[in-house]
């Protein structure tokens, strides 16, 4: 099965993996009015000059207008792709600015809070910006993107685009970016042998049923978060250790380890009671030293871990069943299979993607999503000429499950969010998991 169909080479074809984060943002759409995005915050000390900011999106705005593009689909092939509008014909990235007094962090993370549960205005916006000063002292630059556009290390890259920008250099990155990519419609026998090695992990994973959070009714939408830090120094013990239990220098299943029983600790007897806490991960895949080279769209793979409900609440055991699993799906190559198997999944809709897969895991999907990145995508110190003090991340959690757990990784520290829908958990119950996450990372 060689065939290898047509397609125009001068266009941005969706991948696999694309269109699956296209059936999740149709599913975030329906659950929360919104649609699957987030948030990157930079921190910097001092007060930015937002006509610097604004000359500089609008800089990247003309000159990368895919940024600018919607879905299509190829009246040749049906693939679907990137449809990249004419010159002169897109809007500028919006900025707004919020000036706050000295001392107004609870206020300026409520209005980042808003910045990020908003809509975009259109189908074809996909970034919109937001600077809160406070007083002369912080300036807090949060990029909403669309994940559709970008992922998590792709919008970090372009908030240091935006500084690259400001000193003249866009031309000499912009340069560097991929804005093509094949339509895929090849290698038709290796995508079926994958679907089938993918749909073996599924089956299996699909057993029992998942433990979940009640999801409360369509329009009790928003998302709220807490977040915390390790020090440079917990962060570099908990990496050795991590290192330590895995066999290898590694951080993934052990992180998860801890996610799962900060997890357990909330809800031990939920609403929605199952047999397994099921976890979907997802990991930076893009090659070493090519990050401009990959900057848009999706670079990422996808692992399930799952843990019985009734497993021991305890950390080695937990950490043991996670490594287990994180080596047989690499020695299957799941993260490959998965890449190549959604190839074929575009031929349907979003809206029957996400469909599908809800119907797989009986609309449960999994427990919790969590995100684990170890490098970051900003890798300066300064930030139009201030310190870069931090970025974080605030990524909507949308249903199912209604839960997001993102651990990432800035200045020598591991930040961490959680992200959870209104209504399905208390407040109370959100800082008792974050804190429980934290004490585990750092015993």
């Amino acid at each position: 099965m060689s065939l290898s169909l047509p397609y125009f080479r001068n266009r941005r074809y969706l991948t696999g993996i694309d269109w699956i984060i296209g059936g999740l943002h149709s599913s975030a759409r329906k659950s929360t009015g919104v649609g699957s995005f987030s948030q990157a915050i930079l921190d910097v000390n001092g007060r930015l000059d937002d006509s610097i900011i604004r000359r500089s999106l609008d800089q990247i705005s003309a000159r990368l207008r895919i940024i600018h593009g919607r879905v299509a689909r190829d009246w040749m092939n049906i693939a679907p792709y990137w449809k990249i509008p004419k010159a002169g014909t897109t809007t500028p990235i919006r900025l707004r600015v919020v000036d706050l007094p000295a001392g107004s962090h609870c206020d300026a993370e409520k209005a980042l809070a808003d910045h990020v549960n908003a809509p975009f205005e259109s189908e074809s916006q996909h970034l919109r910006v937001m600077l809160v000063r406070i007083g002369n002292e912080q300036s807090r630059l949060g990029l909403v993107f669309d994940h559709r556009l970008l992922d998590a290390t792709g919008a970090e890259a372009f908030l240091q685009l935006i500084d690259e920008t400001a000193q003249g250099r866009l031309e000499e990155f912009a340069g560097k970016m991929k804005q093509t990519e094949p339509a895929h419609l090849d290698h038709w026998l290796r995508r079926f042998s994958s679907g089938r090695r993918l749909n073996k992990l599924l089956y299996k994973l699909n057993e029992q049923d998942v433990c979940g959070l009640q999801i409360p009714p369509k329009g009790a939408a928003r998302v709220k978060f807490v977040h915390d830090s390790l020090t440079p120094e917990e962060t570099a013990a908990f990496s050795v250790r991590a290192g330590e239990e895995i066999g290898m220098p590694i951080i993934l299943p052990s992180a998860t380890a801890r996610a799962t029983l900060a997890m357990r600790t909330v809800f031990p007897e939920t609403p929605l009671p199952g047999t397994q806490y099921m976890l979907s991960t997802s990991a930076n895949a893009r090659p070493q030293g090519q990050l401009w080279e990959s900057f848009f769209f999706n670079q990422f793979s996808f692992l399930m871990f799952s843990v019985p409900k009734d497993a021991p609440n305890d950390m080695p055991t937990v950490a043991g069943m996670m490594r287990d699993q994180f080596f047989d799906q690499m020695r299957e190559n799941i993260p490959a299979a998965m890449a190549d198997a959604a190839v074929l999944w575009r031929i349907f809709p979003p809206w029957l993607v996400a469909a599908l897969t809800r119907f797989l895991f009986k609309g449960r999907m999994c427990s919790l999503y969590f995100a684990c990145l170890r490098e970051t995508g900003f890798t300066g110190d300064t930030f139009l000429g201030l310190p870069a003090t931090n970025i974080i991340h605030t990524p909507l959690a949308f249903s199912p499950p209604g839960l997001n757990l993102c651990m990432t990784y800035f200045g020598g520290r591991f930040n961490l969010v959680l992200s959870y829908l209104e209504g399905a958990m208390t407040d109370d119950e959100a800082k008792r998991m974050m804190t429980t996450f934290k004490a585990s990372l750092v015993a």
